[in-house]
């Protein structure tokens, strides 16, 4: 037997962990109490989880009802991510497959990446009254010469693209130089009957606030 052989029957009869190092040491190992007290308080024994591969087909008489629930998935959520997938599947109808078969159904049915665009939200108590607004305005044919549309815009001065299109014996070209702090102005301008207004050209980092666009009111728009 070796010096571990020992440590728990030791520590069945009481032994501290300071008798126990002491005793190692007459055995010839030297190990501290601490030492001693953290390799008892590992499991005796690890039990692993048998593997079982995930396969990369799917059953022909499940493959139906699976590329449905895919589908309705991404219907429900556009943003689900693989491995909901996967598990879902797993769950739903017992199958452990890979991410080459719900990749090949996807395909098959249209879905593709698209890269997010963010916009401004409408409430839901809003949508249905803007919506009458529009087409009670486009029965009456209005033709708004009254009105001033006006918006502003962040320009930045440097390139900003998500995506670039090279070939693949030429990958290193995706790699672009980027400022930290890019160079960029706050655009604002509005559009009208009568025609366009001047544009105010700020600072990228001006704040507006409301004294601030007041002023472009009183600058851009009742001058106009």
């Amino acid at each position: 037997k070796s010096w571990k052989d020992f440590l728990l029957g030791w520590h069945d009869e009481g032994v501290s962990y300071e008798e126990m190092s002491a005793r190692c040491l007459a055995m010839g190992h030297e190990i501290s109490p601490r030492a001693i007290s953290r390799l008892l308080a590992l499991p005796l024994e690890i039990v692993k989880t048998p593997y079982t591969p995930r396969s990369s087909t799917i059953p022909p008489d499940k493959l139906e009802v699976v590329k449905q629930y895919i589908v309705d998935l991404y219907d429900e959520d556009d943003e689900v991510r693989m491995t909901e997938i996967l598990l879902g599947i797993e769950r739903k109808f017992g199958l452990r497959v890979t991410e080459y078969p719900v990749d090949r159904i996807r395909k098959e049915a249209g879905l593709g990446a698209e890269s997010t665009r963010y916009g401004h939200s409408v409430r839901e108590a809003n949508r249905a009254p803007r919506v009458a607004w529009c087409r009670a305005q486009k029965a009456a044919e209005a033709t708004f010469r009254k009105h001033v549309f006006t918006d502003e815009s962040m320009v930045q001065l440097d390139p900003n693209s998500r995506f670039v299109w090279v070939h693949s014996t030429a990958r290193h070209r995706r790699i672009k130089s980027k400022f930290k702090h890019p160079q960029k102005v706050l655009i604002w301008g509005g559009i009208s009957w009568k025609g366009v207004t001047t544009l105010e050209i700020f600072n990228g980092s001006c704040r507006v606030d409301a004294p601030e666009y007041c002023k472009i009111l009183r600058d851009g728009y009742v001058e106009w």
